[in-house]
């Protein structure tokens, strides 16, 4: 030890010395850090062995016959599900691992059986049969995984999700397209929606995880849509108006209100400033090549400027709110 700190240590009271010896000598772990590193490798526990058992299929998928794969998937969803009703500390892992297994034996299904339905359906039926526990388990993470399998399946209902050339490349009627970015906007309300109930909210309230990547999906499609239909097809502007129209919503509930949320709020921002970009190009029309890219590095430098000094002033009214709520409420 420093001899200095013995000097420092010397002019302190007894009581003193005491309380700082023992701040010093303190070999305890905050309780929360142990319960998060439990709850964690519970996680990722329950994510191994659901990934483990199809990959395992998946891997001796000539030497099994049908009948074991079915019968050891359904056994493994079976297992996972008790688990959850009678193991409470690791419920959220086994649910994890349920959800997991169905997506697992609703492929295997599809696969072996060769029903003919799309794959959208196969989303579909996942995320039916997986809101049960969802729903039961109130618990974010749970939400996020169903949002992300809800995603997907209205993503290959509206078209292929396995390249990037049908998105950027194909147009649809305008009766047809704005259906469609609506239907992406009931998506992103389903944490919202969840959240007023009181029998069947998260813990937390409005589970933040779900609700940014519904946002953040919606945002990119919106983008998407109004990008490509603009540049592409003759009602191409009421299209980018309305992925404009629905972009600003999204900011402003996010700004103010119950769905008050600074990185959903970013997120608008980013798609905000895209979208305005995009729009000065399609007017601008540049011929040069140097002139295009001269345009847009001085849109992308004015637009980073604004949103950054907009969204920090934003930030700092978000902290002094906070902290007079809590003001508030220990008064």
């Amino acid at each position: 030890m420093d001899p200095r700190l013995y000097q420092a240590l010397a002019g302190l009271s007894a009581p003193r010395r005491a309380q700082l010896y023992g701040l010093a000598t303190s070999a305890g772990e905050p309780p929360a850090v142990a319960r998060a590193l439990r709850w964690g490798l519970l996680l990722v526990a329950g994510l191994l062995l659901a990934s483990g058992l199809i990959f395992w299929i998946a891997a001796n998928w000539q030497t099994q016959t049908r009948m074991f794969k079915l019968g050891l998937i359904e056994a493994a969803l079976a297992l996972a599900v008790v688990a959850a009703c009678l193991w409470p500390r690791a419920r959220l892992a086994a649910l994890l691992c349920a959800h997991l297994v169905l997506g697992g034996l609703l492929a295997f299904v599809g696969q072996t059986y060769q029903t003919g339905a799309d794959a959208w359906q196969l989303f579909a039926v996942w995320a039916a049969l997986s809101l049960i526990w969802t729903l039961l388990a109130r618990s974010d993470l749970l939400w996020t995984l169903w949002m992300a399998v809800g995603a997907l399946g209205l993503a290959s209902w509206q078209g292929r999700v396995d390249g990037l050339d049908w998105w950027f490349s194909h147009t649809e009627p305008l009766a047809v397209v704005l259906p469609q970015m609506l239907l992406w906007l009931g998506l992103a309300l389903v944490p919202w929606l969840v959240s007023c109930l009181p029998w069947l909210r998260c813990a937390q309230g409005l589970g933040r995880i779900s609700h940014r990547l519904g946002l953040g999906l919606c945002l990119l499609v919106w983008c998407t849509y109004g990008v490509r239909h603009w540049f592409d097809a003759d009602p191409g502007f009421a299209v980018f108006a309305m992925a404009c129209a629905l972009t600003t919503g999204i900011g402003l509930l996010s700004f103010q209100g119950r769905l008050q949320d600074f990185p959903s709020l970013c997120m608008a921002t980013l798609a905000g400033n895209a979208l305005a970009m995009v729009a000065v190009l399609r007017l601008a029309e540049p011929q040069d090549i140097m002139a295009l890219i001269l345009l847009c590095l001085l849109l992308g430098l004015g637009g980073l400027w604004g949103s950054v000094t907009g969204l920090m002033a934003v930030q700092r009214r978000m902290r002094v709110q906070a902290q007079d709520a809590e003001k508030e409420v220990s008064a």
